[in-house]
């Protein structure tokens, strides 16, 4: 999920909306919500899950996450 579409992955963590690509039943509780952050937070944070820890995604901007939410 975390080196997935950074718009579905904004989604899940903002608004706690379930990707279509999660397999179903595979996490009993739902995500927490962070809607109180910024995009351009929001950003930063995806940003460094993506390169870390053995990740090598694409750094994400605020323009996208701001576009996922509807922003």
């Amino acid at each position: 999920m975390v080196v997935g579409d950074p718009a579905e992955l904004a989604l899940w963590v903002i608004k706690g909306q379930r990707s279509a690509s999660m397999p179903a039943g595979r996490y009993s509780t739902q995500m927490l919500q962070f809607g109180w952050m910024q995009p351009a937070d929001a950003a930063a944070l995806f940003s460094y899950l993506r390169s870390s820890f053995g990740n090598s995604a694409p750094l994400v901007d605020a323009a996208t996450v701001a576009k996922a939410l509807g922003q």
